[in-house]
């Protein structure tokens, strides 16, 4: 393509500025390296241009912000993000109101702020939407929802518990005992991200719903988690219950026994060259032991009864065949203290006929009764192991026996100090181990790998391979077609044969040259034949004259020297 001189005249010297700055740019479009080079430009700059705009149009990553959120929730939600400046949209097939990733936590922030959402309806809600004239299967079943509302409320409240839902199995009671059957409940929790429950929250959450539901036994409580897995034991047997609290006893008497060991030999040892481990035999057998003691010699008399019966017969008296009762006799006193004299006739010796001596006593026996109930959680044994990080040891001379790796001196201290640690007896049977050996610089782990990231790096991927499509297989023939200018000249050097020169390694400047000059050769033999037309020949000469500028330079100061009417110098 000719270039036309732009002739500069005395005008404006901007507009002159801007015709030269335009030639400039022309001059250098034409450049044969330039053109070669422009198809891949545009290229690339399409294919960054394609990138870049993907990147910034395209719809970021969207997180779902409250699952199962009721109907009249979502408009009044949509409606405070949308005036907080947060992009709110609902799903179209699940119907979820979602945020971009990066917003999910301003947003959830904001709705909090304004008490939004209002969660699951509570069972106020439930029991005043009951209509009126209901039958009794209705009422039964909004009763039954209203529970599991409460229940699932409730167990909200725990902070790792991000939502929960109550599934209440109430049969309908029955006239005949042996046709009754027992309540059951399933709650299905979802966690709050990176947070798991502790058994003994999920042993709050059981005995909550168990004793929520008159006549449900902790067995028939089930819990499940997002994941999927049973986090209930599903077992209400005694004994698993206290066998699990036996085993956490022990758990925490060993961690107590190690941190103890670990506080004394760490600031000999240095952090992280000890190692301890710590084994304690623990007997948890309940016994009672009732017993009752009596002392034969601690007696006292605590009644006494003395008890004499006489029996006798008297002999007769008064006057042979008299009828009539004669007076007594006449009454005589007598002295205090004085036995009164026997008047009349007394008895005969032997009259007694029957004499009876009886004597009763009481004694109070000391007794003693003592009740002793040994210890449940009686340490059997310990038995300690700690492992000490060995130091480096200097090199020995041949046949010399090389030294310990921990000196008799400095263990038996460990060894002192971890026996007054955890109470060291030799009768019960505690053992104390200290060794020393060289630790691993590196513990390799393994950590299970997360693959979450694998869907969005297909999705990226896939897209900038049809951007790559598009860019190579429709955009470069189009710009190899139109864009290309000189397709003579292209074609002249299709037709001699050489489309560059390769220097190969240890090539002199000479043997470039002469390929240089081949090259031109074929290329001039090739655009100046016969059927070579006057575009095709111009196209030629600019591309030689671009190329090697100091050349045609030289050609045309030796045809202006030949030339005889060249004006003389």
């Amino acid at each position: 393509m000719a270039m036309t001189p732009i002739p500069v005249g005395s005008g404006n010297p901007i507009v002159a500025q801007m015709k030269g700055a335009v030639s400039n740019v022309m001059r250098m479009g034409n450049q044969p390296a330039l053109r070669r080079a422009m198809p891949a430009i545009l290229i690339l700059s399409v294919a960054v241009l394609a990138v870049g705009g993907w990147l910034i149009l395209r719809e970021p990553a969207r997180m779902v912000l409250f699952p199962g959120m009721a109907e009249a929730d979502k408009a009044q939600v949509i409606e405070a993000l949308n005036a907080a400046g947060i992009a709110a949209s609902v799903d179209s097939f699940t119907g979820e109101i979602e945020v971009a990733t990066a917003e999910y936590h301003r947003a959830r922030m904001q709705l909090a702020s304004q008490g939004l959402p209002t969660s699951t309806p509570d069972a106020n809600a439930v029991l005043t939407d009951l209509p009126m004239g209901a039958s009794r299967s209705v009422e039964g079943a909004r009763l039954r929802q209203a529970q599991e509302l409460e229940l699932a409320r409730s167990i909200t409240e725990i902070s790792s518990v991000s939502q929960a839902r109550v599934h209440l199995a109430l049969p309908e009671k029955s006239a005949f005992l042996r046709d009754t059957q027992a309540p059951r409940a399933s709650v299905f929790l979802q966690l709050a991200p990176g947070r798991m429950l502790e058994p003994s929250q999920v042993e709050a959450i059981v005995n909550l719903v168990s004793t929520s539901v008159p006549g449900m036994a902790r067995g028939d409580v089930t819990v499940v988690d997002q994941m999927g897995r049973l986090l209930s034991r599903g077992s209400d047997d005694p004994a698993a219950v206290v066998s699990d609290r036996q085993l956490q006893h022990r758990l925490e008497v060993e961690q107590l026994y190690r941190e103890r060991i670990e506080a004394l030999l760490t600031p000999i040892a240095g952090p992280g060259n000890l190692s301890v481990q710590v084994t304690v035999d623990m007997d948890f057998t309940q016994s009672q032991i009732t017993e009752e003691r009596v002392d034969p010699n601690g007696t006292a008399l605590r009644s006494e009864q003395s008890e004499l019966v006489e029996s006798a017969e008297p002999p007769a008296r008064g006057v042979p065949g008299a009828v009539a009762n004669q007076p007594p006799n006449q009454a005589q006193l007598q002295a205090a203290g004085q036995v009164p004299a026997p008047t009349g006739p007394q008895p005969l010796a032997g009259t007694i006929t029957n004499r009876s001596t009886g004597t009763t006593k009481n004694y109070e026996v000391s007794r003693t009764v003592e009740t002793t109930q040994p210890a449940t959680a009686r340490v059997m044994k310990i038995s300690a192991a700690i492992l000490l990080r060995a130091t480096p040891q200097a090199p020995v001379e041949e046949g010399a026996e090389p030294p310990p790796l921990l000196p008799e001196a400095l263990k038996a201290d460990l060894e002192r100090l971890a026996q007054t640690a955890i109470g060291f007896d030799a009768e019960r049977g505690d053992t104390i181990t200290i060794a020393a050996q060289p630790f691993m610089d590196e513990m390799v782990m393994d950590v299970p790998t997360d693959f979450s990231w694998v869907p969005e790096v297909l999705r990226q991927v896939g897209m900038i391979a049809l951007v790559a499509i598009v860019a190579l297989g429709i955009i470069r023939p189009l710009l190899t077609r139109v864009v290309l200018p000189g397709a003579a000249a292209a074609s002249a050097m299709q037709m001699g044969g050489v489309a560059g020169v390769e220097v190969a390694a240890g090539d002199s400047l000479d043997d470039v040259q002469a390929r240089l000059e081949a090259r031109r050769a074929k290329l001039t033999s090739a655009a100046l034949g016969a059927n070579v037309s006057r575009e095709e020949k111009f196209a030629v000469l600019r591309q030689i004259v671009a190329e090697d500028p100091a050349r045609i330079a030289s050609v045309l100061q030796k045809m202006m020297k030949d030339d005889p009417s060249a004006p003389k110098a």
